[in-house]
């Protein structure tokens, strides 16, 4: 055998002529051709699926196997469909050239053999076959592509009525081609029956106007499935413009669809609720908004903010915090939907818009079709009901409230962001009052809202810019009436905003967390003109800070406190921290380690508006205190109010009986001051004796009573 040359087109002979062969060998070897020679059909067989020649000549009469039963059998080889099979006759017998083409010859020569006609047709079979190889492959590569990319067609002949679906649309829709014969576009039966007008309209307006076009629809598979499918339709027109047919591209976007919409759920549902987020909630407004506009019609704005829910996120976890939202979530949008006033609201292109969670504790609700602004009012009153009920996480019951703010279009704004705003400032009023109630936005709110935005912007800078300023209001020894200390009280002096008390600004700083920077300038402060007064000998005087919640609950907050008397180098003895009942009755082993570490470090500790929060005498008495201050609230009404006595009395006994100091508050009349004057209460403050004074003010009337004038 001669061996095969890749370059080369390969030809494998089979015939029992050995003459022939030689014959062979000496043309085609003279030419491009590479020749591999057997002798019977078995070995021509073997040889081809071994060398997978380029073409085959076999001689019909052999021994043993003829050529009819080779060539049939090589035809059945899996490379051997296509590959040119010439067969040799002796003479141009018709049945035999019949039979040659029945067993799957390509072409046939009569012997003997004129080598260079031969040649020539071996060169074009050669070439024949491999232009049908590479179309073979194209149409592979493609029918792989078209099954990747979900691709199928049809073709509509409009005159015949004749259609045609390629096997791929028979896939997509899940029909068997001997099953179903497709006519006058028969897929329109599998169009989803809420697509089909649309559809229709699409194919018509193609027809009429000969313009191609591009869709999306879904479908419904013989097996109950539905898909989305794209479709691009092109018209077919003869060479005097009538439309003849029309041919259809087809692909399956089901997964393309399913990845849309999850992207799309991200985008525009909360994680935690589900709901509608802010970016869905503010596009569902402005079509709201636009449809109002057009029928003159009026909405509501409803504005949530739960009341309490940081307290669970920061007693129980973000966990049980997620789980409270999730369960109010359901709240609403069940109640919401179940409502007689609220259910004429929600018909409208997308219910669950209606509800949505702007982010933390905030929701949102938007009543359509508002007939009076009561109903509104009536839909703010049964969610302060559904959210009042107890919610069960894990073993324990949570309770929680419910501020509600409330803007009616086109009265309280014509803008979705005006809306929301004043919904929002609103609820923000509702907080304000009391917290667990609702309120309608008016004027008043916005600019009360816009001079505490402007009052947030300036705060931000009040420390660099040296803005804040500490006002002492004397104590004094209720029995001689000598200045012994004082109480710190801030004031911040803006540029801006002119000269601010601490109710002005103290509850932002506490909302926006300015008041931990304010409350350390307080304490470096208090600690930096102590040092001063020591100097001028006004050393033996205690002053005394209030603390907020907020700030006392740093975990620096000891460490810090430490590290400013450590810079200052003052003896702590001098600074009482005020704390209210409500603060160090929140978590009390907590507290009980924090005000034992303030107590190592040599200050002292007082509770502030005593009688006024919910103490526990047996935690009271395990606590570090060093005295109890007297609320005003009770000292106002002394020595008139019998309550009022018989409630300072008891405070005083019981302060005695722990060993306390005490002090009272707000003493303004000499009546009040001679009542106290008269039981074993210590100290004194109060407008009686004076304000709160700047620095240079305290200081003179620290020299008033320590110089008196003769």
């Amino acid at each position: 055998m001669i061996h095969t040359d890749d370059h080369h087109p390969h030809v494998l002979l089979i015939d029992d002529d050995q003459t022939l062969h030689l014959w062979a060998h000496r043309n085609l070897s003279e030419t491009e051709f590479t020749l591999t020679s057997c002798f019977g059909g078995k070995e021509g067989i073997d040889a081809f699926m071994e060398y997978a020649p380029t073409i085959v000549i076999i001689d019909i009469e052999m021994p043993e196997m003829d050529g009819f039963a080779t060539c049939a059998a090589i035809r059945s080889l899996p490379n051997g469909k296509n590959i040119p099979v010439v067969m040799m006759t002796v003479t141009e017998d018709a049945e035999k050239i019949a039979h040659a083409y029945a067993s799957g010859a390509t072409d046939f020569v009569v012997k003997p053999i004129n080598w260079k006609v031969l040649t020539q047709r071996l060169r074009y079979m050669v070439k024949a076959s491999r232009n049908i190889y590479k179309l073979e492959q194209s149409e592979l590569r493609l029918t792989k592509a078209k099954k990747m990319a979900h691709l199928g067609y049809w073709e509509w002949q409009i005159d015949s009525n004749i259609s045609y679906w390629s096997d791929e649309f028979y896939d997509m829709i899940g029909l068997r081609k001997e099953h179903f014969i497709p006519d006058n576009l028969s897929y329109k039966d599998y169009i989803l029956e809420a697509d089909k007008a649309y559809v229709v309209e699409q194919l018509q307006n193609v027809i009429k106007t000969k313009q191609p076009t591009t869709f999306e629809c879904r479908v419904v598979t013989a097996t109950s499935q539905q898909r989305f499918i794209s479709q691009h339709i092109e018209p077919v027109e003869d060479h005097k413009g009538n439309l003849i047919s029309l041919i259809g591209t087809v692909q399956d976007i089901t997964e393309r669809k399913e990845q849309e919409n999850k992207i799309r759920h991200l985008a525009y549902y909360d994680e935690v609720t589900q709901l509608p987020n802010r970016v869905f909630f503010l596009k569902f407004l402005a079509k709201t908004l636009e449809l109002s506009q057009r029928n003159n019609r009026n909405f509501a704005v409803l504005f949530l903010d739960l009341d309490g829910f940081k307290g669970v996120n920061d007693t129980y976890g973000h966990q049980a915090g997620d789980q409270l939202l999730l369960e109010i979530s359901k709240r609403l949008t069940e109640g919401l939907r179940c409502s007689d006033l609220a259910s004429r609201y929600f018909d409208h292109f997308d219910h669950k818009v209606d509800v949505a969670r702007l982010g933390g504790d905030e929701f949102t609700i938007l009543l359509n079709e508002l007939t009076r602004p009561e109903d509104a009012a009536t839909v703010a009153e049964r969610i302060q009901r559904w959210i009042t009920e107890p919610v069960a996480l894990g073993d324990r019951l949570i309770h929680i409230g419910v501020s509600i703010g409330i803007a009616v279009y086109p009265y309280d704004g014509e803008d979705a962001d005006t809306l929301l705003k004043n919904a929002d400032i609103a609820m923000y009023h509702a907080k304000k009052l009391g917290k667990g109630n609702y309120q309608f936005f008016h004027e008043a709110m916005a600019i009360k809202a816009k001079k505490r935005l402007e009052m947030e912007t300036y705060m931000h800078h009040a420390v660099a810019k040296n803005e804040l300023r500490l006002h002492y209001q004397p104590v004094v020894d209720v029995t001689t009436g000598q200045l012994i200390g004082a109480e710190a009280l801030l004031r911040w002096e803006s540029p801006q905003l002119g000269f601010l008390p601490p109710n002005d600004f103290i509850s932002l700083a506490e909302e926006n967390g300015m008041i931990n920077p304010f409350g350390e300038w307080a304490i470096r402060e208090t600690c930096r003109q102590y040092q001063v007064w020591k100097q001028q000998g006004m050393g033996d005087l205690t002053i005394a800070i209030n603390l907020s919640s907020l700030q006392f609950n740093q975990s620096s907050f000891v460490a810090m406190v430490a590290g400013i008397i450590n810079e200052y180098e003052v003896n702590p003895a001098f600074l009482t921290f005020e704390l209210t009942e409500s603060m160090i009755m929140a978590d009390t082993d907590n507290m009980l380690a924090k005000l034992n570490a303030l107590k190592s470090l040599g200050v002292k500790l007082a509770i502030d508006d005593f009688g006024t929060g919910y103490s526990s005498l047996r935690y009271l008495n395990r606590f570090p205190l060093d005295s109890l201050k007297i609320d005003r609230s009770f000292v106002k009404e002394l020595p008139v109010s019998a309550d009022a006595v018989a409630i300072v009395s008891a405070i005083l006994a019981l302060a005695k009986a722990l060993n306390l100091s005490t002090i009272a508050e707000g003493v303004e009349t000499s009546q009040q001051n001679t009542f106290l004057q008269n039981t074993t209460c210590d100290a004194v403050q109060g407008f009686y004796f004076s304000k709160p004074m700047p620095v240079e003010e305290f200081q003179n009337y620290w020299l008033q009573q320590n110089n008196p004038v003769p």
